[in-house]
Order: structure tokens, then sequence, then C-alpha cells
């Protein structure tokens, strides 16, 4: 405003500040628009106060992201690091009973290659003991893959 307002003031008014506004949201004045602008105390003031807030809009940063957005990113990200720590000691008991029968595996080829007298029965035992690993080391991997 060109000066201020007290009681019993008016506000100076311009028949062409509609006009002045719609060009500067627009983009830029004309040439007659302009030197209207110039000339007039309402509408040159309106063109200052536009090309502060443009210059303050310009500067500015990002807009922050709602609060709704942040609290499901936090949830999401919490959510995942409780599947990864559940995760981890499936996945390491999966690597120790791999690690046993394979130990165990070695052990009893070595003690029928050494033909003592017990060799079979550690055949029928390594057997049994592979049938009952295998399908336990594949429920393993599946359940931490999941």
């Amino acid at each position: 405003m060109a000066r201020k307002s007290g009681v019993g003031d008016e506000i100076p008014r311009c028949k062409r500040e509609p006009e002045v506004v719609r060009a500067l949201g627009c983009g830029e004045l004309s040439g007659n628009l302009l030197q209207h602008a110039e000339a007039c105390v309402v509408c040159s003031e309106v063109c200052t106060i536009t090309r502060h807030l443009l210059l303050v809009e310009s500067s500015m940063e990002e807009p922050l992201e709602s609060a709704a957005g942040l609290w499901w990113r936090l949830n999401l990200k919490m959510r995942r690091q409780k599947m990864e720590r559940a995760r981890l000691p499936l996945v390491w008991m999966g690597r120790i009973f791999a690690a046993t029968v394979l130990l165990a595996t070695c052990l009893a080829l070595w003690q029928v290659s050494r033909n003592t007298v017990g060799s079979y029965l550690l055949v029928v035992g390594l057997l049994g003991l592979v049938a009952v690993a295998l399908p336990t080391m594949i429920v393993l991997w599946r359940w931490s893959r999941s």
C-alpha cells in the first residue's frame, strides 16, 4: 500500500490493478501495462510485492513431507528391521545344522573307510540323518526367505 491507513482513510485503488495482477501471474507485464505500473502508485506496489513473493518462493527449499508420510516410512523401516532381526537366528540355525550334518557325514565316511565293526550301522544311521536333515534344512532355508 502506498500509505498507512488510519481511521477514516480510504485504501487507494486502481482500475487496472486486477489486470496487472493477472499479467504478473502469467509472466511479465506488456509495454503499455508496464508504463502504467511505473506511473501508478498502487500498481507499482503490487509489482514490488509480487517480485518479493516470487523471490521468497524461489529461494524456499522443497516443502517438508507430511507427518503421515514420515510416520508410514518410519513404520516400514521398523518392520523391516524387526524382520531382519527375526530372520537372522533362522539363518544361523540353518548354517549350524548344515555344518553338523556335514561333520557327521565326514565322520561316518571316515569310519566306513576304516572298515570297523559298526560301519554298516553308521551307513544306515547316516542315511537316516540325511532323511531328517535335508527336509529340515529346506524348511529352515524357506522360512528364512519368507
